[in-house]
């Protein structure tokens, strides 16, 4: 059980970051936990959402 909190929060931790710089909100780092969000986050972030600051 300790492994899962650990992995979900690798996951989390990075997209909450992350998130800001493409204009989408930091909360929803947390669908991150489940695997399919987290593609579909990396999706959204490469494809859909433009970067604020710096080179595109």
């Amino acid at each position: 059980m300790i492994w899962l909190i650990l992995l979900s929060v690798a996951f989390v931790v990075p997209f909450w970051k992350l998130l800001p710089h493409y204009g989408i909100a930091s909360p929803w780092a947390l669908v991150a936990i489940l695997p399919v969000g987290a593609l579909i986050l990396l999706y959204i972030m490469a494809f859909g959402a433009k970067r604020k600051g710096g080179p595109a």
